[in-house]
């Protein structure tokens, strides 16, 4: 059996003077499809920042499998700092070729010379959707991937997850989109995961 990609142990985060989450165990296979639901506040986004190492947990230990890229598709991508979606979508240390964003978002049927500030939500999601899957990521972390999306670019996305080699974790109201793509469903409910 091959070694997990990311594997999270005893993870606990406190909130105030709570635990939001304690003594979780997650642990991703190399072509796991994972759907992660809960209840609106149940602490999904927040996880899903855990998973991704984008803030710290106060207990466990997170490990990635060396050399495996973490990408997460954020639900509201922050575009703020650029001036147009192209520069965001190729910013930062990890950016993605840029002639790999620039085929994706092509067929998401967006212009990535678009201002930053002017973008609407769709157009956000759909830089953030190029940059993220041509990242080429071994673990795909994605919150709420369908929203501000229409029919044709579900339907593209869903297509290029059926196809997609690496491991995913969702997170959707979707259910449709989930049952077509997800394999096991991790529920979270009161800080604990069934």
């Amino acid at each position: 059996m091959a070694a997990p990609i990311l594997s999270f142990e005893n993870l606990g985060l406190s909130q105030g003077s709570h635990w939001l989450f304690r003594h979780i165990d997650i642990h991703v296979g190399q072509r796991d499809r994972l759907a992660l639901i809960g209840r609106n506040g149940a602490g999904k986004t927040t996880l899903l920042k855990l998973i991704g190492g984008q803030i710290e947990a106060d207990e466990g230990i997170r490990s990635v499998q060396p050399g495996a890229r973490v990408v997460t598709l954020e639900q509201d991508p922050d575009v703020s700092a650029f001036k147009t979606l192209h520069d965001f979508a190729l910013a930062g240390a990890f950016a993605p070729p840029a002639h790999e964003v620039e085929a994706i978002a092509d067929q998401l049927g967006i212009d990535l010379s678009r201002e930053a500030a002017t973008a609407s939500g769709g157009e956000r999601r759909r830089a953030a959707i190029a940059r993220a899957l041509a990242s080429e990521p071994d673990l795909l972390l994605l919150d709420e991937p369908t929203n501000h999306l229409d029919i044709a670019a579900i339907d593209w996305l869903e297509s290029w997850l059926a196809r997609y080699t690496g491991a995913f974790i969702v997170i959707s109201h979707d259910r449709a989109f989930l049952t077509r793509l997800t394999r096991q469903t991790l529920w979270l409910d009161r800080g604990q995961m069934r």
